[in-house]
């Protein structure tokens, strides 16, 4: 176990800077020593502790490993604290961006290690969606967290373009209860499939028409599943 910090605008930098190198270098050490450098880190108010080498089989899992992290302390404080959550990501980096069998990572683009400040991108960083979609949603969000942890999918790709949606209890239980296939523990065969009926791009779609005259952010998961069209159906009675 590991005391949490926080990385500084210098560690931030110098997270970034790494990411860049990859391009140019992918074999390149992961910089661990960001982490606990008082020059490029610095102590959280939080007396935080974390298991810096836990494997997680999905996104779902690191997730809860987060809720626990953060149960009991100031998490309004955390939210938005960039330092903590690129601190995290970089603490877990080896899981977020895997090495292939050659030896080399790709990256993604740094938003999703080092939380943004463009709140447009928040939803992209890893762990900072990951930890606030278990939270507010519990299992109900195992059909879109069920990917290895460097894995980010459709069904989350298509929910994350419309931010509000993700923070709607009711529509994301409802979409679980659609897209969630309990024999195989993901989402069903098709859900991300681009032509067949009741996709979740069309389930979006929808949604931002059903925006305009419901509350879906009061919305109960049963009453929206009881007002969605028969091409639906094939996917919910699954």
């Amino acid at each position: 176990m590991v005391k949490v910090r926080r990385l500084n605008d210098k560690g931030m930098q110098a997270f970034e800077s790494y990411l860049s190198a990859l391009s140019d270098d992918s074999t390149l050490a992961i910089p661990l020593q960001l982490l606990n450098n008082p020059v490029t880190s610095q102590e959280l108010d939080e007396d935080l502790e974390v298991d810096e080498n836990a494997a997680f089989e999905n996104r779902y899992l690191m997730g809860l490993s987060l809720v626990d992290l953060l149960n009991g302390a100031d998490s309004q404080q955390l939210l938005g604290d960039r330092g903590f959550w690129s601190w995290l990501a970089l603490l877990w980096f080896d899981q977020l961006c895997p090495a292939g069998k050659d030896g080399k990572r790709k990256p993604k683009k740094p938003y999703n290690y080092i939380l943004s400040e463009n709140f447009r991108h928040r939803p992209r960083h890893a762990l900072y969606t990951t930890w606030m979609l278990v939270a507010n949603h519990g299992e109900n969000a195992l059909f879109m967290l069920s990917k290895k942890p460097h894995e980010r999918g459709e069904i989350i790709e298509q929910l994350a373009a419309r931010q509000y949606f993700m923070a709607c209890k009711g529509v994301i239980a409802a979409a679980h209860h659609i897209y969630f296939d309990p024999s195989r523990n993901t989402f069903k065969v098709g859900a991300t499939s681009q032509t067949r009926k009741g996709n979740i791009r069309r389930f979006v779609t929808y949604l931002q028409q059903l925006d305009l005259t419901y509350d879906l952010g009061s919305i109960s998961a049963d009453s929206l599943l009881a007002i969605l069209p028969p091409e639906y159906d094939g996917f919910a009675k699954s």
